[in-house]
């Protein structure tokens, strides 16, 4: 039976806002990434699903790197190991 890795975490990140729609673009051509709000003011909140806490943190700091971004701030992180549930058919 696999075991499977759920890791969660969510970012407040600031961006110029002159540049949002450019910053919002990059983040969502991020497979794993996923911007659910935005302000007119640059902020964006963006969830990330990744298959480990070490991808999560590489993805915050390439975001961080990301022309136009001011800041992306770590809000909440989930991380937990599962077995998914086999449907016994007998």
């Amino acid at each position: 039976m696999s075991v499977d890795r759920l890791c969660i975490s969510s970012l407040v990140v600031r961006s110029k806002p002159s540049m949002m729609a450019t910053v919002r673009s990059s983040i969502e051509a991020i497979p794993e990434a996923e911007v659910c709000a935005q302000h007119e003011d640059g902020r964006l909140v963006v969830v990330l699903d990744t298959a480990t806490n070490r991808l999560a943190a590489d993805m915050i700091t390439d975001i961080q790197n990301q022309p136009g971004i001011l800041s992306a701030t770590l809000i909440y992180q989930y991380d937990d190991q599962f077995k998914p549930q086999t449907e016994d058919t007998a």
